[in-house]
């Protein structure tokens, strides 16, 4: 299912990335960044949540406070997410008492999206808001277009 995280306290900053490359914090970005930056498949099965602009890139935490942008390693659980048990709040499923936190509560543009042991704080709530398939479709031509170089 593809879509955005919306921070619900800062409803115009969803959860991105700092650049498309393996290592990349994760980092809020306003509503209207990039879509390669921004969008989201979230894998309700695996509770992998890949970057859309990509197949192999997930969320991924290396045990601290960081989460980066890391190739897929089918079952790793660092790489695995749960969006259902409480409800709004992004927990890891290695890290079970830890979920995804806005660093100091920040609301501005690239601000650290870091994992934080569970409080039940704003900085820690998050709406998944997902892309009909019509919207999807529009997207990645929009991404598609994004990614050619221009012809000046």
């Amino acid at each position: 299912m593809i879509g955005f995280f919306k921070y619900v306290s800062c409803p115009n900053m969803v959860i991105g990335i700092s650049d498309q490359q393996t290592g990349s914090q994760l980092v809020l970005k306003p509503i209207n960044s990039e879509l390669r930056k921004i969008l989201w498949n979230m894998n309700m099965k695996t509770g992998e949540i890949v970057l859309a602009a990509s197949d192999d890139m997930v969320m991924d935490t290396n045990g601290g406070s960081s989460i980066t942008l890391q190739q897929r390693s089918k079952g790793k659980l660092s790489q695995q997410w749960d969006i259902a048990t409480t409800r709004g709040f992004i927990r890891n499923k290695q890290y079970t008492t830890h979920v995804i936190d806005s660093n100091n509560r920040g609301t501005h543009d690239n601000n650290p999206v870091i994992l934080y042991p569970y409080n039940g704080s704003e900085a820690q709530q998050w709406k998944f808001v997902p892309m009909d398939e019509m919207s999807v479709n529009i997207l990645a031509e929009e991404v598609m277009a994004e990614d050619e170089p221009s012809h000046a």
